[in-house]
């Protein structure tokens, strides 16, 4: 069985099959999952996701902790290898406030929107009780060493591994350097930061290699940290607005994801509560399960 498949499930219909154990092995953390359009969707707060990071950097193995928002969905409807990335995945969180909704529609309740950037010092604080390090790797040159700065500030005892920007070669001798950086460094927690999907692959590509214990693909979360890119007022992030807010400052750079992006992902939804056009199993329990996701199409068309 694969790590981050759920070792029980009811299948209910299409896009809504609900997992109760997230983990098959005893040493692991077990978590409720919904299959939300194709994607095992962890049912946690941004308690109990910190949580288990802290007890996965105790442990052996790495771990992929992913997220999911609209842009997410649409890309891994669009490219075969992202989706099978965030079925894969140990966890895979809700990041957006338009997943949150979906979900909700399909009569599954995400109990909150985390994005990195709002969950960040708390995870920050409680690493550092834990006594276990953190390297950021992405964005421009000096933003990922600022961020570090900033959180090693902010909270006390804070263990910064180092930082690297995003900029490099990702295949040949320079990505291999960068690695070797990685693992010498002896951090138990990775923050890559390339932007989606290019982060995951990289992920993908070399999680092998790495010998961090937890992998986070966090998108631009460094530069929004320390403020090198504006980010809107909490009260504006806090009511789903921060996309609205980002199509008004840069039109024609957001206008596919969010116009575009968002009214495919709306037209997922809607066939998804009509019952038709499933197209993505999801794999709980591991390839062997699309059979078992597949069924109640089958029993809702002989009816």
């Amino acid at each position: 069985m694969k790590r981050g498949m759920c070792g029980s499930s009811l299948i209910q219909w299409p896009f809504r099959l609900v997992g109760t154990e997230a983990m098959a092995q005893p040493t692991e953390q077990k978590f409720p999952i919904a299959c939300f359009l194709g994607i095992p969707l962890a049912l946690i707060g941004s308690k109990q996701l910190i949580d288990i990071a802290v007890e996965w950097g105790k442990q052996d193995g790495l771990r992929r902790v992913y997220n999911a928002n609209v842009h997410a969905i649409i890309l891994a409807y669009r490219h075969r290898d992202f989706m099978r990335y965030l079925q894969e995945a140990d966890m895979v969180f809700c990041d957006g406030y338009g997943v949150k909704f979906g979900a909700k529609m399909l009569g599954v309740n995400v109990p909150q929107r985390m994005t990195p950037p709002d969950w960040i010092d708390e995870f920050a604080s409680a690493v550092a009780e834990a006594g276990q390090s953190v390297f950021a790797l992405g964005d421009k040159e000096g933003v990922a060493s600022l961020f570090q700065r900033t959180l090693a500030a902010k909270h006390k005892g804070y263990l910064d591994a180092g930082s690297f920007h995003g900029f490099f070669d990702k295949t040949g001798p320079e990505n291999d350097a960068v690695i070797d950086r990685i693992n010498s460094s002896g951090a138990v927690h990775l923050l890559v930061g390339f932007g989606m999907p290019l982060q995951e692959r990289w992920i993908e590509a070399n999680r092998h290699r790495l010998n961090v214990k937890v992998v986070y693909p966090v998108g631009a979360l460094f530069r929004w940290y320390v403020g090198y890119e504006w980010r809107p007022p909490k009260w504006v992030t806090d009511h789903g607005l921060e996309w609205l807010t980002r199509l008004i400052r840069h039109p024609i750079r957001h206008f596919r994801r969010y116009v575009i992006g968002n009214s495919v992902f709306l037209a997922r939804i809607f066939k998804a509560r009509a019952g038709v056009g499933y197209t993505e199993p999801c794999p709980l329990d591991g390839p062997q399960n699309a059979e078992q996701a597949a069924a109640p199409l089958k029993e809702r068309a002989s009816d």
